[in-house]
């Protein structure tokens, strides 16, 4: 029997009275920054450690973006909570057992045969719900068979980017009993530290569909995208290893954002991302070892990190900054179609939502909204050597 006491202070407030909820589906959404997602691994991590069995499936769309979200989530949680010595962590197959035979297994839907071998699943979490299909629902959802000791579950987190995406159709306008929705914001956040809070409050004032979305959690459908030019797809790494540039644009509270891209038949082709929030940059020099025979242009806002990666053998430069070169790089990039791998999910995360500004009067300027696009400018600093010498370009053979 374990014996844990958790106080409802780490919880936000207006979740508490979900803390039992045991709907078929349950669907929290809403702004960036509302702790939808902190709370569902809290609560997650809470029902495991009680007696009751349980195996929990946590997908994203990638499984390989699991290990810096939702992986990484859940054993910070362990540690927080000072729970270590109850659980069994298993790094490499991303598995998490509870002394009480509870698990937890993260995964990916790329990972078909993985999936296949996993039975006797009580509950589905899935981050980034909007990244999935429908038909990826239907067969996660009839995983979820057999008796068990608890009721089985689907949870979904996301913010609703377009109004016309399937789940709203599907569980938005036409309600159902087994369906559970919660719409939240930053407002409800009482953990949410105050530069976060003005980076979305900032929204206001640079576009309203932005605010509607990021701030206020309402469904909308972005206009004025920067980029249309894309197509997303499985293809072959390998002929890129050697031959691509690569973008790097800082962050800690924002995610360090890092892209490698190649140029070939005239086309420009995403084909790896890394993506983490909270590195320090020895910690993000140690996760990039990897890449130190990559050309990389990084963001010239911080010559300290620049710097240090150069001493510790990178061959890493600083892009050039300010207004027009965010213009002429965006029109670079719009004369290119755009090839990205289905892996780099947080790039097509990212792309999906780039947005040009609009004024109070609803002009439209040359400006994109400065929200969630740490990639898309790592995309421009790693394409600023092919769009300024274009003479320099070595073409793939």
């Amino acid at each position: 029997m374990i014996n844990i006491n958790i106080s409802k202070k780490i919880f936000n407030n207006i979740y508490l009275s979900y803390l039992e909820n045991e709907t078929r589906f349950e669907i929290f959404y809403g702004g960036a920054g509302s702790g939808k997602s902190r709370f569902v691994f809290q609560r997650n991590l809470l029902r495991h450690l009680k007696p009751l069995k349980r195996k929990t499936l946590i997908i994203r769309k990638v499984g390989r973006t699991s290990r810096h979200s939702t992986f990484a989530e859940t054993t910070g949680l362990i540690s927080e909570w000072d729970v270590n010595k109850l659980f069994k962590i298993n790094k490499s197959d991303m598995e998490i057992t509870c002394m009480n035979g509870n698990k937890m297994i993260f995964s990916g839907l790329d990972d078909v045969e993985k999936l296949k071998s996993i039975s006797g699943i009580t509950d589905i979490i899935i981050e980034e719900a909007t990244e999935i299909s429908e038909d990826d629902l239907n067969q996660l959802n009839l995983r979820l068979r057999g008796k068990t000791e608890v009721k089985q579950q689907i949870t979904m987190m996301f913010n609703p980017i377009s109004a016309l995406h399937w789940i709203k159709k599907r569980f938005f306008d036409l309600r159902s009993e087994d369906v559970t929705i919660l719409k939240t914001t930053y407002k409800d956040n009482k953990f949410l530290n105050q530069d976060y809070i003005k980076q979305i409050e900032n929204l206001k004032t640079q576009d309203p569909v932005y605010y509607e979305i990021y701030a206020l959690g309402n469904w909308g459908v972005l206009g004025n995208l920067v980029y249309t030019n894309y197509e997303v797809f499985d293809f072959d790494c390998e002929r890129f290893f050697n031959n691509s540039y690569a973008g790097l644009d800082w962050g800690f509270n924002d995610p360090s954002a890092y892209i490698k891209v190649a140029y070939y038949d005239s086309e420009l082709w995403v084909w790896d991302e890394y993506y983490r929030s909270g590195l320090t940059n020895s910690e993000l020099m140690n996760e990039l070892e990897s890449e130190k025979k990559q050309r990389i242009t990084a963001d010239s806002s911080e010559p300290a990190r620049i710097k240090e990666f150069k001493q510790n053998g990178f061959k890493i430069n600083e892009a050039i900054k300010g207004k027009d070169s965010i213009k002429f790089g965006i029109d670079f990039i719009r004369r290119h179609k755009i090839n990205i791998h289905t892996k780099c999910s947080n790039f097509l995360k990212e792309i999906q939502g780039y947005s040009y500004r609009k004024d109070k009067d609803g002009n439209v300027l040359e400006e994109p909204v400065d929200f969630n696009n740490h990639l898309m400018d790592a995309l421009r600093y790693a394409l600023e050597e092919l769009s300024k010498n274009r003479n320099k370009i070595k073409w793939l053979r």
